[in-house]
């Protein structure tokens, strides 16, 4: 009934345009008074057919593609949560990164400082034994020295005493000089 009342309303609307317009001449013979109500009716017969053999499958196809594009728009609204949520998780996962580069930083500063303090340290006591050994080898050299010098001295005076003692002394001063070493060398040997 609706779809009834639609067309009657259309060919009224058609009938009013046709009375303000000039039809122009005469069409076949049919009477100029009659031009206007066929005019109308070819117009509603037009369009009604236009509406049932076009309109029908433009109107299921633009049905379909309003169901396609809401199906895509679901879609959409659902890949954009899934996004969303992957952006949430992608951020979660970088602030825990971060977290934990900021820990191994300061674990390695600690570290580092540990290690440079018992570097330190070692350093300190390799540079002390050095040292010590370096006295050490002083020492010992020192003392060879003083005893290399004091053998050579006892030497070079020995010789010195003795080539004075061949050209200034004489027989009985030998003996006297001789009876005394001897005396001290029993003396030191007692003691």
């Amino acid at each position: 009934m609706k779809s009834l009342a639609t067309w009657v309303l259309f060919f009224i609307c058609a009938l009013v345009f046709t009375l303000f317009v000039d039809l122009g001449g005469n069409f076949f013979g049919i009477p100029q008074a009659a031009l206007p109500f066929l005019f109308a009716a070819n117009l509603t017969l037009f369009v009604w057919l236009l509406a049932r053999f076009v309109g029908r499958p433009i109107a299921s196809f633009l049905e379909a593609r309003r169901e396609s594009i809401g199906e895509e728009l679901e879609q959409a609204r659902t890949r954009l949560a899934e996004a969303e949520s992957l952006r949430d998780e992608v951020n979660r996962r970088l602030a825990e990164v971060e977290r934990e580069v900021g820990e191994m930083k300061a674990r390695a500063e600690r570290d580092g400082a540990t290690e440079a303090e018992q570097i330190a340290s070692q350093t300190a006591s390799d540079q002390e034994r050095f040292l010590k050994r370096v006295d050490e080898e002083i020492r010992r050299r020192t003392a060879e020295a003083r005893d290399n010098l004091a053998k050579e001295t006892a030497e070079l005076t020995a010789k010195l005493t003795k080539e004075l003692l061949e050209h200034e002394i004489t027989g009985e001063d030998r003996r006297r000089i001789l009876d005394r070493s001897v005396a001290a060398m029993r003396s030191t040997a007692e003691e």
